[in-house]
């Protein structure tokens, strides 16, 4: 969405598992340079698992792109340009799997673009001190972009006065430390990404969101106003009812409450946004692409396809086809955008993280065992008085409010001051359940709502619970993209209409008569979400109104004109 400012500088606030993450690899310290993720490779038992083993990935998804082997010789021209394509997107994501997952954060490679020659590989000292806020901290990744943005002008000053041109001189920033440390941080909640995800009918890619945009950190907030770890900009916070509020507290004044910091919040609305994406622009890989540089840019590059594309134009081209010639060679001929400026690497940086951790293991308890609630209306409560509920002794009420501030980071607690037991006056919040226009949602360890039940309180309201267990989001995946048809009793003549318009726009399907078969599909998805409420028909609704909103665009207008006048060669006219 917007282009995060990727700042990693504090430490990491995770406990247990994540610890014994680093410790697996040896401690991120001091990382040894040329250690893959392969030599951190554990043999999956029942509670462990990796990325590559699941097909969801890229490499088996998307594979006639990733990873199939193509033809030596062809005898079809098309064929020729279209190996051509993908060999050139092969190099380009070649480059980001290194910086991702080989080369450290002390590393800056200076390469000429002319020739593709590596001309150096220059080392920073990874054990100065000069990479701390003081002796003991954790690196500040800050600090060390500060140094690497100097000697990046000293390195091309030197190659410069070598004879070689300034434009053709590029400096790549290793990038290995902050991955890892991001999967670190995403350990309590990667289960629960890859089982959206697999929901939505997305792969894996769309799990490296959070890694790309922030590292995983959920205090960002970008130049543009972006927000959380998915970087989701605040009309679509707003759209999602994702909220900033107050609560009052015992002491007087109040405790803020973002919620945009608690993945667990922002997650389905960053992963529902995405699909919706898809769907608008025809494939998940331009659709995660325009999740950063906006829908327009990639309807955009579609019509320089269209107008430009020559050759690598052919009767079987597909959306897909129209990116990888942006990003390779028809990236000089695209005009000045979000895109061409910033985005370019975007799904190239996802697959290279993707690719630097994709063969750790994940360990399944290090999933977060919480439950999402929220109060009947009209119901009050203290939080100090809640958490004695649910704690027999002042100790465990202590213990209890340092665990209530680690799994609601959204709500910006104090600490407990040395020797207080339960919740300090600054931190008792009187939890409602709404504050203004805003649900108050709050979390609570798994198996708290039937202990609050049978300790006498019934505030909670069931239909507001969600429990994050082995349960979660493990209905059937429904999107055609998640591989064949699937069998959701939910499912509707309706969703297969939905699939087959999906797949239609994948071969540049963007006119006016598939905008109409939108339209009356985004009226019947409104009144099934109301005759059939569940989750299923919510997601849905949110994925189709956000395909509607980005097809009811000036920029969709552009190119449903340029689809019309332009057709592929071989393929007939649109009418």
């Amino acid at each position: 969405m917007s282009r995060s400012s990727h700042r990693s500088g504090i430490a990491l606030a995770c406990a247990g598992a994540t610890v014994a993450f680093l410790l697996l690899l040896g401690g991120m310290d001091k990382p040894a340079p040329n250690a893959g993720a392969a030599e951190a490779k554990a043999e999956a038992d029942d509670n462990t698992f990796t990325l590559e083993q699941l097909d969801m990935h890229p490499d088996v998804v998307f594979r006639s792109w990733f990873a199939e082997p193509l033809e030596e010789s062809p005898a079809k021209p098309e064929t020729r340009i279209r190996n051509r394509l993908i060999r050139n997107f092969r190099d380009f994501l070649a480059l980001y799997v290194q910086r991702q997952g080989e080369d450290d954060n002390f590393t800056l490679r200076v390469t000429d673009s002319r020739t593709g020659e590596v001309l150096e590989i220059h080392r920073m000292n990874p054990d100065d001190g000069a990479w701390r806020d003081a002796p003991g901290a954790p690196r500040d990744w800050d600090l060390v972009d500060q140094q690497r943005r100097r000697r990046t002008r000293a390195l091309v000053d030197k190659y410069v006065r070598q004879g070689v041109p300034r434009k053709a001189i590029t400096v790549k920033w290793g990038r290995k430390n902050q991955v890892i440390e991001a999967r670190a941080r995403e350990l309590p909640y990667i289960e629960y990404e890859i089982r959206l995800a697999r929901l939505l009918g997305l792969s894996l890619l769309a799990t490296e969101t959070g890694t790309v945009e922030t590292f995983n950190r959920d205090d960002l907030i970008s130049s543009t106003g972006a927000r959380g770890r998915y970087q989701i900009m605040p009309f679509l916070l707003r759209l999602n009812d994702i909220r900033r509020y107050r609560l009052g507290v015992a002491a007087g004044g109040g405790v803020r409450v973002y919620e945009e910091r608690h993945p667990l919040l922002t997650m389905e609305a960053a992963f529902a946004t995405i699909a919706g994406y898809r769907n608008a622009v025809g494939h998940e890989i331009p659709g995660l692409s325009a999740y950063h540089a906006g829908p327009g840019n990639i309807f955009m590059l579609y019509r320089n396809f269209l107008e430009k594309g020559g050759e690598f134009r052919t009767p079987g081209s597909t959306v897909v086809d129209a990116y990888l010639w942006a990003i390779t060679d028809g990236f000089d001929q695209l005009p000045s955008s979000r895109f061409r400026g910033y985005s370019r690497s975007y799904v190239a940086t996802a697959y290279g993280s993707l690719q630097a951790t994709d063969g750790l293991p994940i360990d399944k308890t290090a999933a977060a065992q919480v439950e999402r609630v929220q109060l009947r209306s009209g119901e009050r409560i203290r939080l100090g008085v809640l958490l004695g509920l649910l704690a027999e002794t002042d100790l465990e009420q202590a213990a209890a409010y340092d665990r209530f501030r680690e799994q609601n980071p959204h709500f910006l607690l104090p600490e407990r001051p040395e020797g207080h037991l339960g919740a300090p006056p600054q931190g008792d919040a009187q939890l409602v359940s709404r504050a203004g226009d805003a649900n108050v949602r709050f979390f609570l360890p798994a198996g708290s709502v039937d202990a609050l039940r049978a300790a006498g309180f019934d505030g909670l309201d069931p239909e507001k619970t969600f429990r994050f267990g082995r349960d979660a989001y493990g209905g059937t995946p429904w999107s055609f993209a998640a591989g064949g048809e699937a069998r959701a009793p939910e499912r509707t003549a309706w969703d297969r209409r939905y699939d087959e318009l999906v797949q239609d726009i994948s071969r540049f399907g963007f006119t006016r008569e598939n905008r109409d078969r939108l339209d009356v599909l985004a009226d019947r998805f409104e009144a099934l979400a109301k005759e059939q409420p569940s989750f299923y028909r919510d997601m849905q609704r949110k994925i189709i109104r956000t395909h509607h909103r980005l097809w009811h665009s000036d920029t969709f207008d552009q190119l449903a004109a340029v689809t019309q006048a332009t057709a592929l060669p071989g393929k007939p006219e649109t009418k």
